[in-house]
């Protein structure tokens, strides 16, 4: 907070196989999610799935499961993956009690792919997207940004199942 943070990010790793790590993971996000509680600072939870019992990251089963532990751990804000369609990833944004924005990875092989995702997050009806290698290595930054802008307003106003 003396250096002017807005929220604080952690992360939270769930499949791996190691069940010491990842009762570590809990223990560590919900200890720093009582700190963030007392000093009035949001939480953003970036929950994934990674690890040897982890086939495929973004199958809603696996999404629907950390985001939900991260909801219940204290997250304010979630940040996960995109579970690849708008219909299930609407049955994950439905079953999580708190917001989630979908963390861009790696960047896509072109503006208009990651341009396509984000109206596939929006249609899901997720608070938005949490990107940076797709706005920092886009052909035209300003361009991408306000296409992304309206990309989630204009899918905001389509009705649901669209």
């Amino acid at each position: 907070m003396r250096c002017g943070a807005d929220a604080v990010v952690t992360y939270l790793t769930v499949g791996t196989g190691d069940t010491d790590f990842e009762a570590k993971e809990v223990a560590r996000n919900a200890e720093v999610a009582r700190e963030c509680e007392r000093i009035g600072m949001p939480l953003i939870i970036e929950s994934i799935a990674r690890g040897k019992n982890v086939k495929n990251p973004a199958d809603p089963k696996w999404v629907k499961l950390h985001t939900r532990m991260a909801a219940e751990l204290g997250a304010d804000l979630i940040k996960t993956d995109y579970s690849g369609d708008p219909r299930s990833m609407r049955d994950v944004v439905e079953s999580c009690p708190i917001p989630i924005l979908v963390l861009g990875g790696s960047r896509y092989s072109s503006d208009a792919e990651a341009l396509a995702l984000i109206r596939g997050v929006a249609e899901a009806g997720a608070a938005g997207v949490f990107f940076g290698r797709n706005v920092f290595q886009a052909d035209d930054m300003d361009a991408f940004l306000k296409n992304a802008r309206a990309a989630l307003t204009e899918t905001e106003s389509l009705p649901a199942g669209r």
